[in-house]
């Protein structure tokens, strides 16, 4: 059988210089499930381009070496005929957002296919049962939460019934209920012989069920082996961070690489032990920001209801909950974009009302998902300086802070929007924290990150917050909020159901099943350890 892509040599510059990839040679065979790793700008996103013609057809650049897509070279061949082998799910699902409504943006790719019509109502229906959009079919696009998004433009390419299914950080936007059936339906998908490549920082959520694991450094291929095999190794020399219960063995001294709780917990109890870190319970001081009886809708949709929350001077408090919960909304009523329909909002004891946002934004500093909306400088240290200037906060020496901490030095001279999604999202949060805001609001901030942004930017919010600063997280990932949140707010439907520590948090297993979390690692264990005790094993 003849491989469905190979890659001979390939290397590729993009149009202003900025090198995508060098020397890369690769084959990927029929059925395979292949993990890319790497850290962000290392050649994640250019290499899922090539495979589907993006590159060059749409990028331009300089493109050396030689892609076959199913014996068809890519150079030669248009994007609407290699979209019938590879589909490619884009990094920001909003790129590929055309249509009005979901049902129709589903069958905008069949029909472009000149496909009949009964036969594109038959693929709309089928990815919605496939990926549980059905109730999401007649909603309007712009009125989806980011993982609703996600999981709409990953059933938009499924349509398409590609050969070849090419995701850029699927996961990134996802709760742990849509990861879980992503994971199901990539696992059904690569069981009826479809070839699954998944551009992936959260290597935990695809590490068991993939086939194979490619890393990339500096666009070159570094590893290339099973997920076991390229685990075992210090992956971190590669800007990478091991999944959780791996990292959890070795901080055991277990010489082990379980990818699956199963696997961890046999690793554990043949060895006995394993490390669990204290939760951070920070002492509270005084508030800035509160959320008081707060609802808000969307023409007839009650997204918020009867909110209260609050943060306090050097607080770090987690807003967990399902996609569409109203976690997003509610950061955009704390820094004024939106306006409650019901209830007060106030910074540092003054209520928001009516003020003009450029006041509000002295204080409050956001970060939405999206973070390319954000961008508008031609150069990442003219977006760095250009909120502090408008607002009259400008500081040099905190913005050259600012870039240390959030890893800008290289990036200062080029343009944001030339940046990956990873880089990008630095940029913005590191734009937020140029003015020295009272409040920061960071929505999803770890999407799309590698493990050094994610290591480096627990350590900016940790400083952020002992300087004083109440940092607001809405957030999908749990493990990291483990580590770092002092507080977790629980979302579920627009009501805050819970707010506690994340260790009392985990500990209620009704709250995590309602708000479709995922346990932490660490939690999980802890959870069967209590259980065995129980039973007396």
């Amino acid at each position: 059988m003849k491989p469905l892509v190979v890659c001979d040599e390939v290397t590729y510059q993009y149009r202003d210089g900025t090198p995508g990839l060098q020397r890369v040679s690769l084959t990927i065979e029929p059925g395979e499930f292949v993990i890319v790793a790497g850290a962000s700008g290392s050649g994640k996103s250019t290499l899922c381009r090539l495979l589907n013609g993006l590159i060059p057809h749409l990028h331009g650049g300089t493109l050396t070496g030689c892609v076959l897509i199913k014996g068809r070279e890519t150079r030669q061949t248009p994007p609407y005929v290699l979209s019938r082998s590879v589909g490619l799910a884009l990094q920001n699902p909003e790129a590929q957002s055309l249509a009005t409504t979901v049902a129709r943006d589903l069958a905008l790719g069949p029909a472009c296919q000149g496909l009949d019509r009964a036969t594109i109502a038959a693929r709309v229906r089928e990815v919605a049962a496939l990926l549980e959009i059905e109730p999401l079919l007649d909603r309007q696009l712009i009125s989806l939460s980011g993982g609703e998004l996600q999981r709409v433009a990953i059933a938009g390419v499924l349509a398409l019934h590609p050969k070849v299914l090419a995701l850029d950080e699927p996961f990134a936007f996802l709760d742990a209920a849509g990861a879980i059936r992503l994971r199901e339906t990539l696992h059904l998908l690569h069981q009826r012989g479809v070839a699954i490549i998944v551009a992936e920082h959260r290597l935990a959520e695809v590490a068991d069920l993939a086939t194979r694991m490619i890393v990339l450094h500096e666009g070159r291929i570094v590893a290339d082996d099973t997920p076991h095999a390229v685990l075992a190794y210090d992956v971190s020399q590669w800007g990478l961070e091991a999944p959780p219960l791996v990292r959890l063995a070795r901080a055991a001294g277990i010489d082990a690489t379980p990818l699956t709780l199963d696997e961890a917990l046999e690793v554990i109890s043949s060895n006995g032990r394993a490390p669990f870190a204290p939760s951070d319970d920070s002492p509270a001081t005084s508030p800035v920001i509160d959320w008081d009886d707060v609802s808000f809708a969307h023409g007839d949709r009650m997204v918020l209801s009867q909110a209260r929350l609050s943060a306090t001077e050097g607080e770090i408090v987690g807003v967990l909950g399902a996609n569409g919960a109203g976690k997003t909304t509610l950061l955009r009523l704390g820094n004024g974009l939106l306006r409650p329909q019901r209830g007060t909002i106030r910074i540092q004891g003054r209520a928001i009302g009516r003020r003009p946002l450029w006041e509000i934004a002295r204080s409050v500093g956001l970060v939405v998902q999206h973070p390319g909306h954000m961008l508008f400088a031609p150069t990442v240290q003219e977006e760095l300086e250009a909120g502090p200037r408008a607002l009259r906060r400008f500081d040099r020496t905190w913005i050259s802070h600012v870039i240390d901490r959030c890893r800008l030095e290289p990036l200062l001279r080029r343009s944001p929007h030339r940046l990956s999604a990873g880089e990008q999202r630095r940029v913005a949060i590191g734009a937020a924290l140029a003015s020295q805001p009272a409040v920061l609001l960071l929505d999803e901030p770890t999407a799309g990150q590698d493990a050094l942004s994610r290591q480096a930017l627990r350590m900016l919010l940790t400083d952020v917050a002992r300087d004083g600063v109440a940092v607001i997280i809405a957030t999908h990932d749990t493990e990291w909020a483990y580590a770092l949140c002092t507080r977790w707010a629980i979302l579920d439907a627009g009501v805050i159901v819970a707010s506690g520590a994340p260790s009392t948090i985990c500990t209620q297993p009704a709250i995590i099943d309602r708000a479709r979390l995922r346990l932490p690692a660490e939690e999980a264990i802890r959870r069967y350890r209590e259980r065995q005790a129980v039973d007396g094993v």
